[in-house]
C-alpha cells in the first residue's frame, strides 16, 4: 500500500502572543511546529505500513523552515518526504494549498491512501482534504479516530460529537484523522540520526501549473478581548456579601434563581 500524508508547518499557537496596543496576534515572531493532527495522521499511515507493508512519503507546502518537520516525518517512519517551496512567496489559502497538494499527489502517485489532520492549530478551516478530495475525484473520510484496512477497503470510525458513525470505502481514499486515534511514538536517536541524512525532495511552487491567486482575503485578526466587569463586595456582614453575589451571579445566567 502506497500511502502519502500531507503535513504543516505550523503556527505554536500555545506560545503565540498578543500585542497589547492593538490587540493582533504577533504571528510573524511565533515558533513554528509539526501540526499535532498531521503528526497523528503519519503516526497512523506508519502503523498502517508496518501491519501490511508498503511505503509512506511525507508532503509538506511552506518555506524553508518546513523542512524541520519532514525531518521529524522521517525519524517517525516515512520512507520518502517532499517539500514544495513556496519560491514566489504567495500568502497560501485553503484554495492554494489544496491546489498544490493535489498536483504533488497526481505526480508521484496513484496513492492508495492519502492521510490528513482534521484540521491545523493554527487556522481550524477543515477544508484541505475535502478540497483535495474533490479536485482529485476521491472518496474522503473527515473526523477519523480509527482506522482498519482489509482486503482493499477502508473501515473507519467517524468521530460525530454525539455519536460514532462506522463507514466503509474502497481504495484509494482521502481520510483526515482526529488526535484520538493515536498517540504519536517519539522516535529513537538512532531514527533521528538517519533521518538527518536522508534526501528530501525540493518541487518549486513556480514549476507547478496551477491557480496561485488567493480566492481568500483575510481582512483583520484580532485576539479576543475579555473585560472583567471589575464587581467587589466588601466592607458587609458575611451574609449580605453572599447575598449579593448569588444575586449578581443569577443576573450573569450562572446559577438559576
Amino acid at each position: 500500500m502506497r500511502i502519502a500524508v500531507c503535513v504543516k508547518h505550523a503556527v505554536d499557537v500555545s506560545q503565540l502572543r498578543m500585542d497589547s496596543a492593538t490587540g493582533k496576534p504577533l504571528i510573524s515572531t511565533a515558533p513554528m511546529k509539526f501540526n499535532d493532527l498531521d503528526r497523528n495522521a503519519l503516526e497512523e499511515a506508519v502503523r498502517i505500513k508496518e501491519k501490511i507493508g508498503g511505503s509512506v512519503i511525507a508532503i509538506t507546502f511552506g518555506g524553508e523552515k518546513a523542512r524541520e518537520i519532514l525531518r521529524e516525518a522521517l525519524a517517525m517512519g516515512a520512507d520518502e518526504a517532499i517539500q514544495i517551496v513556496n519560491d514566489i512567496n504567495v500568502k497560501p489559502d485553503t484554495y492554494i494549498t489544496s491546489q498544490v497538494l493535489s498536483e504533488i499527489l497526481k505526480m508521484k502517485g496513484p496513492f492508495d491512501l492519502i492521510l490528513l489532520g482534521e484540521m491545523s492549530i493554527d487556522s481550524y478551516s477543515s477544508q484541505i482534504g475535502p478540497r483535495i478530495s474533490e479536485i482529485l475525484n476521491m472518496p474522503c473520510i473527515t473526523y477519523v479516530r480509527s482506522i482498519e484496512v482489509k482486503n482493499g477497503k477502508i473501515k473507519a470510525q467517524r468521530d460525530l460529537e454525539d455519536r460514532y458513525e462506522l463507514v466503509e470505502a474502497e481504495t484509494p481514499c482521502i481520510i483526515t484523522v482526529t488526535r484520538e486515534i493515536n498517540v504519536p511514538r517519539l522516535p529513537p536517536l538512532m531514527a533521528i540520526l538517519k533521518a538527518s541524512r536522508k534526501p528530501i525532495e525540493k518541487i518549486n511552487l513556480s514549476s507547478l501549473k496551477i491557480d496561485a491567486e488567493p480566492k481568500v482575503l483575510l481582512i483583520d485578526l484580532k485576539g479576543l478581548e475579555v473585560k472583567r466587569k471589575n464587581i467587589v463586595i466588601k466592607d458587609k456582614p458575611v451574609e449580605e456579601m453572599v447575598e449579593e453575589l448569588i444575586q449578581h451571579l443569577e443576573k450573569e445566567g450562572v446559577l438559576e434563581g
